[in-house]
């Protein structure tokens, strides 16, 4: 039987990294961006078919949605998985607790907005006409806000968690790390912290020629923040905008309130 917790972080926040260090381990696996919330999801769905509701099996199958994340992660030979996706929503949470576990353990990464989406534009190119609306779409429907409601409910909720912010998480890898195996209280491992590995579980690795930038390469020869001038690809009105702004503040007073989620 695995034991499996779950990684809700923010965009740029050092998710791939703190993966790549951890997955040093043989025995955790942390997941890349995983969709087996969408697949818990997706199967309770079902039950609002015609076809279930005809004949209503519910004992079968509330089986298979309880055994779909042991069957997923069948061929991790590692005892602790550490799944990544955006699991504190108020459904996804609902779903942690009926179908896997009472009782979830939530690792959190944050950073400062500004941070984000200056890097969020430095990798993705954002030109500096449409940056006023690149910026607004990633903080009111883009990852960066549905990672901040995620995390908003974790907060919220009466789950436990950990926070690891993402300029100590590469000032002080060893001791953030440590924090995690206590936190999860899972048996430590000697990590290291130079010569890293790029992300890859069971030989499989990001293709991000998918996507619309390179988002998940790993720094390979330390664990260090990558330094630039947020002035190179933002404007002063964005920095002025979201520089101090907490994610409780603009989850709470702009995402809630002007209903792009739900209280």
């Amino acid at each position: 039987m695995k034991h499996i917790y779950f990684l809700c972080g923010l965009p740029r926040c050092g998710n791939t990294l703190l993966a790549s260090i951890l997955n040093q381990n043989p025995n955790i696996s942390v997941t890349a961006n995983s969709i087996t919330a969408d697949i818990l999801y997706g199967l309770e769905q079902l039950k609002e078919t015609t076809s279930f509701k005809n004949f209503p099996d519910h004992q079968s199958l509330d089986n298979l949605i309880e055994g779909s994340l042991e069957l997923y992660f069948k061929d991790y030979e590692s005892d602790y998985i550490i799944d990544r996706s955006p699991w504190g929503t108020p459904k996804n949470i609902e779903l942690i607790k009926k179908y896997i576990t009472p009782n979830p353990k939530f690792i959190i990464l944050e950073r400062p907005f500004i941070e984000i989406l200056g890097s969020l534009a430095r990798v993705k190119n954002w030109s500096k006409k449409d940056l006023e609306d690149s910026c607004f779409y990633e903080m009111t429907e883009g990852m960066t806000a549905v990672h901040s409601y995620a995390i908003y409910n974790i907060i919220k909720s009466d789950s436990d968690y950990i926070k690891i912010n993402y300029e100590d998480l590469t000032i002080n890898p060893e001791k953030n790390i440590k924090r995690i195996y206590e936190f999860l209280n899972i048996p430590t491992y000697k990590h290291r912290y130079v010569n890293l590995d790029q992300f890859s579980i069971n030989s499989i690795k990001y293709d991000d020629s998918v996507l619309d930038g390179m988002y998940h390469d790993v720094k390979e020869d330390k664990v260090e923040k990558n330094n630039y001038d947020l002035n190179m690809y933002l404007s002063e009105s964005i920095i002025n905008k979201y520089k101090n702004m907490s994610l409780e503040k603009w989850v709470n007073e702009f995402l809630i309130e002007r209903g792009y989620f739900e209280s």
